[in-house]
């Protein structure tokens, strides 16, 4: 222990002190407030940035349809007017719907199916089932020929397919005046083209 007189200090030595403190914490404050400034208003590690996509675009494909035409045939071939044409048994009627498929896309997978209204539909195969009529559908483009769907990839992008309904009246099974003077609609039949 020091027993060594202790002189307390003037009062200019003291406020030189208490100046000296005051000058270096005013110094640390304008530090900090500068280093807050110069980061943003938070203190963090280094870092960096650097864009890499800044030039690439992601673009969507299309599955769609254009410039599709209608026609109605008998079985010889010949065009028909479908509100004049008066069907008997024995005969074949066709629907001719064709379409240009426009199929955009790296992945893409659909069909195109020509679809009647459900209930007819229904109608036709219970007819069909007794073996009054027979109905198929056939889907042709270029070469290739499917029934009931045609299956559309990137590939098949401009080509037009061709749907053709086929109804067949079985003569033979018609008796007296069985279908005589009965009309159907076939409002609702479509083209679907969709991808699977």
């Amino acid at each position: 222990m020091n027993t060594a007189a202790q002189t307390p200090l003037s009062e200019s030595t003291a406020q030189t002190g208490r100046s000296r403190r005051a000058g270096k914490a005013a110094l640390a404050g304008a530090v900090a407030v500068g280093l807050l400034a110069a980061g943003g208003g938070t203190f963090s590690k280094w870092s960096d940035s650097e864009a890499i996509a800044s030039q690439d675009i992601i673009t969507a494909g299309e599955l769609s349809m254009a410039g599709t035409t209608v026609a109605w045939k008998d079985g010889a071939g010949t065009t028909i007017d479908p509100a004049k044409y008066q069907i008997v048994p024995g005969d074949t009627i066709a629907l001719h719907a064709s379409t240009k498929v426009i199929a955009e896309g790296d992945n893409l997978r659909g069909s195109l199916k020509l679809e009647l209204p459900a209930q007819l539909q229904q109608e036709i195969a219970a007819l069909e089932r007794a073996g009054y009529v027979s109905y198929d559908v056939t889907l042709t483009s270029g070469d290739k020929s499917v029934k009931d769907a045609f299956p559309i990839t990137a590939d098949d992008n401009g080509d037009t397919v061709t749907a053709v309904a086929s109804f067949t009246w079985n003569g033979d099974m018609t008796t007296g005046s069985d279908g005589e003077n009965v009309s159907k609609s076939l409002s609702g039949t479509k083209l679907v083209l969709a991808q699977q």
